[in-house]
């Protein structure tokens, strides 16, 4: 009975630990100052933008990535912009990230999609899109108005 429960508390702990970590990675949050901004890259899970629960409004720019589709969502990669401490609301952003452990990867670009939170407003104006990429550590490049690169290291 003993090794019983040990083995069954040691099986949950690890499980707890696992989603603990996912859920840690899809929650992340890093800010960075550029000349111009203040960048806020977060890593989130996947939002709807259409339905009767849409999550997001698609204010410009690219398509985003719907939840349903060949190759799902696991993620969604966002930047919020602000200037002098308040929302920018109208930007030329660019994203893109490569493994941040391989110099000579490809970077790949984030077709950039300009949302806002639904019913919320142009005050929660944010840029980015659906994503799928894998687990692991990243290099992520955020460029706002062609100015100088805000750039990230992050696990994801």
């Amino acid at each position: 009975m003993g090794k019983r429960i040990v083995l069954q508390l040691m099986t949950f702990l690890f499980a707890a630990g696992v989603f603990g970590l996912a859920m840690q990675a899809a929650g992340t949050s890093v800010t960075e100052t550029t000349r111009d901004f203040t960048v806020t890259l977060k890593v989130l899970p996947p939002e709807s933008f259409s339905g009767p629960k849409a999550e997001m409004v698609h204010d410009g720019g690219a398509k985003p990535l719907f939840l349903k589709g060949k190759h799902p969502p696991n993620h969604h990669l966002v930047v919020f912009v602000k200037k002098d401490g308040k929302p920018v609301e109208k930007a030329k952003v660019q994203i893109k990230y490569r493994p941040a452990d391989d110099a000579k990867a490809a970077w790949v670009e984030v077709p950039v999609v300009k949302m806002h939170v639904a019913g919320k407003g142009a005050s929660t104006t944010h840029f980015g899109n659906n994503v799928n990429i894998p687990y692991g550590f990243y290099e992520v490049d955020i460029v706002i108005n062609g100015g100088p690169p805000a750039v990230f290291k992050l696990t994801i």
